[in-house]
């Protein structure tokens, strides 16, 4: 059996509604319910602990920038292909 994890809505018609892009096979299904804090109905479905170390690395990349060319949006093919500056 397959299972199929994500974060969904029920709306005030009682109806389940999936996120776009999630899909599940027609038939009997068997559905668990765990209401989600308001902070956590966002988040993708990740495995535990996942969501927080991406958070965690995020922070410290804003703290952290990489030391990247001032220029590297605009002549990005000269840095990975080595085609001359614009």
């Amino acid at each position: 059996m397959d299972i199929i994890r994500f974060n969904a809505v029920v709306g005030d018609d009682q109806v389940i509604h999936l996120p776009i892009g999630v899909s599940v096979p027609a038939g009997p299904c068997e559905v668990t319910v765990k209401t989600a804090r308001p902070e956590q109905a966002n988040k993708p479905s990740l495995s535990p602990g996942t969501w927080d170390w991406l958070l965690a690395h995020a922070a410290e990349a804003e703290c952290n920038p990489p030391d990247l060319p001032s220029d590297l949006a605009e002549n990005h093919d000269h840095y990975v292909h080595g085609k001359p500056r614009e």
